[in-house]
């Protein structure tokens, strides 16, 4: 009889991995570095850059298209999620090393704005935050984190799964020529 909480358990186990797309520190192991992976399948986004909404961390409306003319990129993250907490700083640090180049950084959580607001004071995070005005499975994020890569027209160039050292030679270079 103690086959089925251990079946259980696993099968909990493996859908809180996959909801934080991967374990931790694994999700960034050199065998799945940027480098070795293959170029990701197509992006599923349901709504297009124009219809998901935002808003500021004062609950002002915040817009893709209010950044015409430059790159665009969204990390959605989550406070309960490691890997994403863990990439924030190299975040900040690659939206420093792009800034000149005109890629706008916004790191979208779908979580209250207080939870997100607490979250950003106990761990002193800095950068462009921003609420999702609808749940993440609603625009097609099923992994955390994932990142979209907006071009300066708002059209989608590229996504990415998991967590990455975004200020890494690889990412930046990434990011420059999603290609």
């Amino acid at each position: 009889m103690t086959y089925v909480p251990r079946v259980l358990a696993v099968l909990t186990f493996s859908a809180l991995l996959q909801a934080c797309g991967g374990a931790g520190e694994e999700a960034a192991a050199p065998a799945a570095t940027p480098a070795t992976q293959a170029a990701p399948p197509a992006p599923v986004v349901a709504a297009p850059a124009s219809e998901a909404a935002y808003r500021d961390l004062a609950g002002n409306p915040v817009d893709i298209a209010d950044f015409a003319g430059k790159k665009v990129f969204v990390n959605y993250w989550a406070t309960w999620c490691a890997p994403c907490i863990k990439e924030i700083p190299s975040i900040n640090r690659a939206a420093a090393a792009l800034a000149p180049e005109g890629v706008v950084f916004l790191l979208a959580s779908d979580e209250k704005l207080e939870t997100i607001n607490d979250f950003l004071l106990d761990r002193g995070f800095e950068g462009a935050f921003v609420k999702l005005n609808t749940y993440v499975g609603a625009i097609g994020i099923n992994v955390m984190p994932t990142s979209v890569l907006y071009d300066e027209s708002g059209q989608l160039l590229r996504t990415w799964e998991g967590a990455f050292e975004w200020d890494s030679e690889e990412m930046l270079a990434q990011i420059r020529n999603p290609g």
